[in-house]
């Protein structure tokens, strides 16, 4: 059985006002179908405006489609009772884009991590800090960070304790929400070299929603590719660089992997 299914997934926004056009009154997702496996990674790859946000919300059971139906686990999502839907929420946690408006700013790092597992764990206080202090080190901060506040850390550290936060409860789906897209290129990249590790070593499987060619060919190992609210092509990562679909081309661009030869692990 596949981790998660998306089964024919629509969702259409109707525009109104005096400023309604024809070309506006039928936006949205339309028909929109793939699968992820256990331990694996699908890039949802696509322009500003082709309805990436608009599947991540649905897979994340924030917006109900209009048709289709979302399978996590077996369970449909929009059909599941609250009981159950507590339990995937468990199973199924998200990294945004913009890592500080994600957190509270009058929390401590300790608090933001160890949020979800008050939620559903049972640690006793000194449990919890060997778990937080675990998850910082496993993203590559300081056990001590846990003490500071959101302020006093830079975007891509903030960014870390939001997978960190992410990954506490060891989620079965992690949907990462154009999680690098407003750090720099190095940045980005020890960001993307983490999740690749814990993706290999601890089998977590992701949902990379990105217009960045270059991070979905570095982490994912399928990519969607997202055109005008319609999947047009799902091909290897390794394909990419090679694909003859027009839209695609037109998405990826004249760019060869080798250009992205300083970027890719």
């Amino acid at each position: 059985m596949s981790l998660l299914v998306a089964d024919q997934l629509s969702k259409t926004y109707k525009s109104t006002g005096w400023f309604r056009s024809d070309q506006s009154a039928d936006q949205g997702v339309h028909h929109i179908s793939f699968t992820i496996e256990s331990g694996s990674c699908l890039g949802l790859l696509g322009e500003s405006g082709a309805g990436k946000s608009t599947i991540g919300k649905i897979i994340l059971g924030l917006l109900a489609p209009d048709s289709g139906k979302v399978l996590f686990q077996g369970v449909d999502l929009y059909a599941a009772s609250r009981s159950q839907r507590k339990e995937l929420r468990r199973d199924l946690q998200v990294v945004f884009q913009d890592s500080y408006s994600a957190v509270n700013p009058r929390m401590t790092i300790k608090q933001i991590i160890g949020e979800p597992l008050r939620n559903y764990e049972r640690l006793s206080a000194k449990e919890e800090i060997r778990v937080i202090s675990e998850l910082l080190e496993m993203m590559g901060l300081r056990a001590d960070d846990m003490y500071k506040m959101p302020s006093q850390m830079s975007g891509g550290q903030l960014q870390r304790v939001n997978i960190a936060r992410a990954i506490a409860l060891k989620p079965k789906l992690v949907v990462l929400d154009e999680p690098v897209s407003s750090l720099d290129m190095i940045v980005q990249k020890q960001i993307l070299l983490h999740l690749k590790e814990l993706k290999e070593k601890h089998g977590f499987s992701y949902l990379f929603i990105s217009h960045d060619v270059m991070a979905i060919h570095t982490l994912s190992d399928q990519v969607a590719v997202l055109d005008n609210g319609t999947i047009v092509e799902t091909i290897d990562a390794e394909s990419l660089f090679d694909t003859v679909h027009p839209s695609c081309q037109r998405i990826v661009g004249a760019k060869s992997s080798d250009q992205f030869e300083g970027f890719v692990f």
